[in-house]
């Protein structure tokens, strides 16, 4: 296992950003309609994410962060027939390494439609296990996430009832081996950009966003 004060560093540092950047993001409605979409949101955060972490630091370990996007929004899309906005791929260097892969369906807080969401946890879980499916809930002060666990049992469109946890404590959860796929990580090793597009076109998500963590061995 990784160990406790890189764990910490790696959990503030990308916790940290994907909120900081999405309470950026999060827009409010004008005429009911919200002013900045779900999936524009999630489309500036992958980008964002790239250029604020790229070449980063956080302990012994280094960000190499790839963001991509489909532009394919048609009939046959990922989401569409999947339920997933975003698919994040995260790599761990070195002996306690890792390659997973998670799907992600998001939301805005006052979007939440458990039947919905229920249906596009259900749709991911036809291709992946669930500890590599997700909800992300954007708020005004950042990201809640929900495991497809806990969208069965919600019982209210709102997250009373609930306790999701802080994109900080998902991070953790993914050090800590509990979240993500292993069967759908990208290989540590080869081309990592192409590994990225290849992998893209395979799951037909919206946005991909792919983080690598390289140790730095000085």
């Amino acid at each position: 296992m990784l160990d406790v004060e890189n764990r910490r560093l790696i959990m503030d540092r990308l916790g940290g950003a994907v909120d900081d950047l999405v309470a950026d993001l999060y827009s409010d409605t004008a005429g009911g309609v919200s002013v900045v979409q779900e999936a524009e949101i999630t489309s500036r955060l992958c980008q964002r994410l790239e250029d604020r972490l790229d070449n980063s630091q956080a302990g012994e370990y280094v960000f190499r962060v790839i963001a991509q996007s489909l532009p394919d929004r048609g009939p046959n899309s990922m989401e569409k027939l999947f339920g997933a906005d975003l698919f994040l791929s995260i790599s761990l260097d070195g002996a306690d390494g890792f390659d997973k892969g998670i799907f992600i369906q998001a939301k805005y807080d006052r979007n939440i439609n458990r039947i919905e969401l229920k249906d596009a946890c259900r749709r991911m879980e036809a291709i992946a296990e669930r500890q590599g499916v997700y909800v992300w809930v954007y708020e005004p002060d950042g990201v809640k996430v929900l495991s497809s666990h806990q969208v069965d049992q919600m019982k209210q469109n709102s997250l009373t009832g609930i306790q999701p946890r802080t994109m900080t404590g998902f991070t953790g959860r993914i050090l800590d081996c509990y979240a993500g796929s292993r069967a759908w990580g990208i290989p540590s090793t080869g081309n990592r950009r192409k590994l990225v597009a290849e992998r893209l076109l395979e799951v037909r998500a919206s946005n991909l966003l792919d983080i690598k963590l390289k140790k730095d061995r000085g």
